[in-house]
């Protein structure tokens, strides 16, 4: 019995190795000091106003333009030209008729009145639309800013957060091994109890470390969503 529990003990402990080991692509070594910190926030807020979203506001604001265009070239759609030819116009006066009529042709513009009400407001509309998209956009933009640098906040504060678990779950393990040492070598102090107790701590601190590790992960990719790039990236052009 004992020496099936030893075989399965050091299969275990091949396995917890491996999971022990530290994710190097989320361990990104980040500014310390207060001034590169600043510049780092400063150059993701920069590329987060690259972002689709934003761009998407100068796509509307200019279109509000062509409105404008439209609706002010309505004021030539309204001059409507009517007119007629007399008959002796078309056909010319004979010889043996005299008789001329006065005008020989005669021409109007028809204005409808509610144009002058109408396509100013037109414009006034387009315009107004206008503002409204440059005030969405400026709204879109600290809403952006304010993302990209919470999520700059949450992944520094888990990548600490996992790289202070990483200490604790090595002692933990060590402490594992030295309990599992001693009962392998039949010492009388340590039991069964001792090897289970000493496994339950070191599985708790593996559990919390795969955690925090999915959580660092999650707040790099959120991160990057938003800046359209890897951390890795801006980090190497800092």
């Amino acid at each position: 019995m004992k020496r099936a529990l030893l075989f399965l003990l050091v299969a275990f402990s091949g396995t917890v190795l491996k999971a022990q080991k530290a994710d190097t692509s989320i361990i990104l070594r980040l500014p310390a000091d207060q001034y590169t910190v600043t510049r780092l926030k400063a150059r993701l807020v920069e590329l987060a106003m690259e972002n689709p979203q934003v761009k998407a506001w100068d796509i509307k604001k200019q279109i509000t333009k062509y409105d404008q265009n439209v609706a002010k070239a309505n004021w030539l759609n309204m001059l409507t030209a009517a007119g007629n030819l007399n008959e002796f116009t078309i056909h010319g006066s004979g010889a043996t008729n005299n008789n001329t009529l006065y005008p020989r042709y005669n021409f109007g513009i028809v204005v409808p009145l509610g144009n002058f009400i109408s396509i100013p407001n037109q414009v006034k509309i387009a315009k107004a639309n206008g503002k409204v998209f440059d005030e969405q956009k400026e709204s879109e933009k600290l809403a952006l800013k304010a993302a990209v640098l919470r999520a700059y906040e949450d992944y520094a504060a888990n990548k600490q957060l996992y790289e202070l678990e990483l200490p604790l779950l090595e002692d933990a393990f060590n402490h594992y091994k030295q309990v599992e040492q001693k009962f392998s070598t039949g010492d009388q102090d340590t039991g069964v109890e001792g090897l289970n107790d000493a496994y339950r701590i070191y599985n708790a601190e593996m559990v919390r470390k795969v955690n925090l590790e999915r959580d660092v992960k999650q707040s790099k990719l959120t991160l990057e969503s938003i800046i359209g790039t890897t951390l890795e990236e801006v980090l190497l052009h800092l």
